[in-house]
């Protein structure tokens, strides 16, 4: 789970086979299963992530701080321990989540209030993911990573000096971060993996089913050894991926862009007028929620 950058700062598989060519140009049956709509904001700041524990159970973090939050019924303001800019955060349980910024910050949420915790690091963080309540990573700038343990965060060595910006594990010994480069974590070391293309943010489904999007609205796929490009229906840049199964996955970006992916292919969704999402969460097929650019919710059921 990770942000996309550019709103921050200036910008500085073997080939799949013929026949799945073939079926990425059939229409779509099924990208309509949801409809998206706006629901009211107590924000008007950037909104740059959002993760749920439930229905009724859903936060998202922003600039200076920002957080809300999502009882079931509205979404309303929280009190925050930081005026940075919170880029990314991942609740392993409704007393259990966190947030990182782009200070290096991390905050933590017990289940009654936010608090700071103590960073290994000053170097920015856009994205943080749990495997469990002791096992956490997040990365940033210039290859940063650090891990949680349980009791504290700390760096840990990484292959590669480009900037991460999304992070993701299908198990504790099974994760994969991207950005400008493509790094996987099989227990004891990470390790780099040839990159076909620079992306914001990466989801996994399984160990052989990964997905990561990027600039120019490029879409890349992982079999859980090598990544290929896939053919996208947008030019738009996509912000983040998150798929509830194999068949049934979601990206949003710029200029109200959502496209969809039900199995064959990738189609482009109707975004309500207006709205900019940046980071997209599902709690089940039929309950998604994304935000974005000045305070921007929308709701798919």
């Amino acid at each position: 789970m990770g942000v996309h950058p550019s709103r921050w700062m200036v910008f500085s598989l073997p080939l799949l086979i013929l026949s799945l060519a073939v079926l990425t140009t059939l229409p779509l049956t099924n990208a309509q299963t949801l409809t998206w709509a706006p629901v009211k904001s107590p924000t008007s700041s950037e909104l740059d992530s959002v993760s749920c524990v439930s229905a009724s159970d859903c936060w998202a973090v922003g600039r200076s701080g920002t957080i809300i939050h999502w009882n079931g019924v509205s979404w309303a303001t929280v009190k925050s321990p930081t005026s940075n800019n919170l880029a990314s955060m991942f609740c392993v349980s409704a007393s259990d989540c966190w947030a990182v910024s782009l200070q290096g910050t991390i905050i933590y949420w017990n289940g009654v209030s936010w608090a700071t915790v103590k960073s290994p690091t000053s170097n920015i963080l856009y994205s943080v993911f749990c495997v469990s309540a002791s096992d956490c990573w997040a990365v940033g700038k210039s290859g940063t990573i650090v891990y949680w343990n349980g009791i504290s965060w700390a760096k840990v060595t990484s292959p590669t000096s480009s900037t991460l910006y999304s992070v993701f594990c299908v198990s504790a010994s099974d994760c994969w971060s991207v950005g400008g480069a493509i790094i996987q974590w099989k227990g004891a070391s990470w390790a780099a993996v040839k990159s076909p293309a620079f992306t914001w943010s990466v989801f996994c489904v399984g160990a052989s089913d990964c997905w990561a999007v990027g600039l120019g609205g490029v879409i890349i796929h992982g079999n859980g050894a090598s990544w290929a490009k896939v053919t996208s229906p947008t030019s738009n840049e996509l912000d983040q991926v998150f798929c509830v199964s194999a068949s049934d996955c979601w990206s949003v970006g710029w200029q109200g862009t959502i496209v969809y992916w039900n199995g064959i292919s990738w189609a482009k969704v109707t975004s309500p007028s207006g709205s900019e999402p940046y980071s997209v969460f599902c709690v089940s097929a039929s309950d998604c929620w994304a935000v974005g650019k000045s305070g921007t919710i929308i709701h798919g059921t």
